[in-house]
């Protein structure tokens, strides 16, 4: 029958997680039923003392030769590391955008967007009344790579601005005001990859860098506040010599002509060319009116 142990290590004897982790394990338990002290019991203390000093000391320098071997592995698991997180970032999908047009989508409802913005409405006839939702949002190409978002993530957020459920009397109405929308944000749609704010960079960076394609829309920098004593500063004596105002010559006539208004070129009256004009969000259809016959089961379709 096979001698019992006085002790056992456990089964647990470490991890490895390329790239992220890299650990060893020993644990020891004592089993008291299990040990034997008669060989310590004509040992002077001082002696085993001395035994166990040597034992710690073995055990220290095991431990010391296990820490240089465990430090092998920061060199490769670094490189594992930076190959994942690049690997992932050029795997990123371009976002799929409508090059500054507006289409319609399968659901009846329009969109305009590139590789920074997105702009959707629609407007829906619900009995005797227009209801229009709309949204703009960033397209956040990294955001989808994020696997866990906190509730209390305090961070830039892909919705810019959103109203839903405004209703109005007539199509006109809804139409006239979603073109008011469109020309306060026309400007985000002039390029297919418009500058970032700075506050949403982080929308587009995936594994903390930038990704290709996109650039950030820096703040100029703060101009100095000039008060009138430094300008006062930098004049010279003869700068502050007052002279006296020239002679305003008057006509034989006798009477102070007014002055010609200046006029402006004919090519800036004319307004910008057709290419620069923003344009305007596509007229929806109207739908036909829903029977007054009880409440509706389904929802209306949408105006097309």
């Amino acid at each position: 029958m096979a001698k019992k142990s006085f002790y056992e290590v456990g089964s647990y004897t470490g991890d490895l997680q390329e790239g992220t982790d890299f650990f060893v394990r020993r644990q020891m338990r004592y089993l008291g039923e299990n040990a034997n002290f008669k060989p310590f019991l004509n040992t002077p203390i001082k002696e085993l003392e001395q035994q166990l000093k040597e034992s710690k000391a073995a055990e220290k320098k095991i431990f010391t030769e296990v820490q240089a071997a465990a430090k092998a592995w920061d060199a490769h698991g670094a490189q594992t590391l930076l190959l994942t997180k690049a690997i992932e970032y050029l795997k990123t999908p371009v976002v799929e955008h409508t090059g500054n047009e507006w289409k319609q989508r399968k659901d009846g409802s329009w969109e305009i967007s590139n590789l920074v913005y997105k702009m959707t409405f629609s407007i829906i006839k619900f009995r005797d009344e227009w209801k229009l939702s709309w949204e703009l949002q960033y397209t956040a190409p990294g955001l989808a790579q994020v696997k866990y978002h906190s509730y209390y993530d305090r961070g830039p957020k892909k919705r810019i601005v959103y109203e839903g459920a405004k209703k109005y009397k007539t199509l006109a109405g809804a139409q006239k005001y979603i073109q008011s929308k469109f020309d306060q944000y026309a400007e985000y749609f002039e390029s297919i990859s418009p500058p970032i704010p700075i506050e949403a960079k982080a929308l587009f960076c995936v594994n903390g860098q930038l990704l290709q394609g996109y650039s950030v829309l820096r703040t100029p920098p703060a101009r100095e506040e000039v008060t009138v004593s430094d300008l006062l500063d930098c004049l010279d004596e003869a700068d502050m010599e007052v002279s006296p105002p020239p002679e305003q010559a008057v006509p034989s006539g006798g009477g102070v002509q007014p002055e010609t208004p200046v006029q402006a070129p004919p090519e800036l009256a004319a307004g910008p060319p057709p290419s620069e004009r923003k344009q305007k969000p596509p007229p929806a259809k109207p739908a036909p009116a829903a029977k007054k016959k009880g409440p509706l089961k389904k929802r209306p379709a949408l105006v097309r």
